[in-house]
């Protein structure tokens, strides 16, 4: 694993730097009630989200770098805005504490394989999935669309759980390999 100066300038890692920025903006236009500016900055960071890693694997500019931000702006944006719709619109505390635990839990392992291998993990279907499971609830809170963001929380505990156990199973294996 290296990172090198010039990855921070690399378009993909750029991208991802932005979306980092667009949060504070999103948070404060999200307590402040003004969902038109809150949407055009959330439109933003999934855009840019959305365009990092197509825009590394097409311009060939995958990274170590980019592979280690991109998923903690992931994990740093569901964690903000699941504490955001927690303390403002209802989301269960219990989910909120499930949802954070895993991803910090997450984030302390890929450390651990980072540290003790030397190669940083990436991203599996099942997290990308869970990824997008969750920003979806998250929006439907902020939203208030009651029927539907039950339906999604029950989905995303069902979709977390699985997660957890694919990297739970890869963690393991990666562990012992080592």
């Amino acid at each position: 694993m290296e990172i090198k100066r010039a990855d921070f300038f690399l378009i993909p890692n750029l991208l991802t730097i932005l979306r980092i920025l667009t949060y504070p903006f999103i948070f404060y236009f999200l307590k402040d009630e003004n969902l038109p500016l809150a949407m055009l900055f959330i439109a933003l960071a999934v855009i840019t989200d959305v365009l990092d890693g197509f825009l590394a694997r097409t311009l060939n500019q995958v990274s170590d770098l980019g592979k280690i931000l991109d998923p903690f702006v992931d994990k740093l944006g569901i964690g903000i805005f699941i504490l955001y719709t927690t303390i403002y619109k209802g989301f269960p505390v219990w989910a909120c504490v499930l949802v954070v635990t895993k991803e910090i839990l997450n984030l302390l392992a890929g450390l651990l394989v980072i540290r003790k291998r030397r190669i940083v993990p990436v991203s599996s279907f099942w997290g990308k999935l869970n990824a997008c499971v969750w920003s979806f609830t998250i929006l439907f809170y902020v939203l208030e669309l009651d029927y539907i963001k039950k339906i999604f929380l029950g989905i995303g505990v069902i979709v977390i759980l699985i997660t957890a156990t694919v990297y739970l199973r890869t963690f393991i294996r990666s562990i012992r390999n080592s």
